[in-house]
């Protein structure tokens, strides 16, 4: 009695990991769909990211750190502050730019908190927003 070997060869490919073409490539596209995103599109991946960098974060990555800080002065000058809600959220950009820079595990989870409020708050407004008609090719 013969017995086969039924497992499925791993390629080596998946082993390794992404080479670094790849790598390069979905950097592109996430370039192109941040150049080419509408403001409120661009400050959700702004966001995002923001959100991505507290885990590196709380493992005292102090790097990724300023990222999340400079991601977070940007948004913060990237504010028309004639408007009275503005304000507001430029005073909350501050407190969380002082809450990155303490990186306590307390300030980190308020910190935390806020950009996942004010994320939901820019998807919702982004969901509200009324889309063009696409007018169909002939």
């Amino acid at each position: 009695m013969k017995i086969e070997n039924t497992e499925t060869p791993v390629s080596l490919a998946a082993v390794q990991g992404p080479s670094w073409e790849e790598k390069e490539a979905v950097r592109l596209y996430a370039y192109g769909a941040a150049y080419t995103a509408g403001r409120l599109k661009s400050h959700q991946m702004l966001l995002e990211k923001a959100l991505l960098l507290m885990h590196s974060i709380r493992a005292g990555d102090m790097e990724r750190r300023d990222q999340a800080q400079n991601i977070v002065a940007y948004l913060q000058a990237s504010l028309d502050v004639e408007y009275e809600e503005a304000q507001s959220l430029f005073i909350v950009y501050g407190h969380l730019w002082d809450a990155l820079e303490a990186a306590t595990p307390q300030k980190l989870d308020v910190a935390e908190e806020f950009l996942r409020e004010i994320r939901d708050l820019v998807m919702e407004v982004h969901r509200r927003q009324p889309r063009p008609i696409r007018k169909k090719k002939k």
